[in-house]
């Protein structure tokens, strides 16, 4: 991977009690809301795991997209969004771009 590279897609992934699904969906609206009002050409999609842990938790995942690149001041931004609005703040990250066949 060449460092300068900016990593174009950001996967955010975070556990959200079964029982309080429907509490955290007024919240990823909001944050769509938010995402599209301050980053407009930033995709922006929460995914979920089909099926819920054994102790009843459910793994939500959000997925940024963006052709210009996430730099580090966006991924922080979006984190203390996130956390603001109210939802979990244990978030583990990742970072991927484009597989380049040669």
């Amino acid at each position: 991977m060449s460092s300068t590279v900016s990593p174009s897609a950001l996967f955010v992934y975070y556990k959200v009690p079964h029982q309080e699904h429907a509490q955290y969906l007024p919240k990823i609206s909001l944050l769509t809301q938010e995402i599209q009002s301050r980053w407009p050409h930033l995709r922006f999609q929460v995914m979920q795991r089909p099926e819920s842990t054994a102790d009843g938790l459910e793994t939500w995942m959000e997925i940024y997209t963006h052709t210009e690149g996430i730099n580090p001041e966006m991924v922080s931004d979006l984190q203390e969004l996130a956390v603001r609005l109210g939802l979990p703040a244990k978030r583990a990250s990742e970072f991927f771009i484009p597989l380049v066949l040669k």
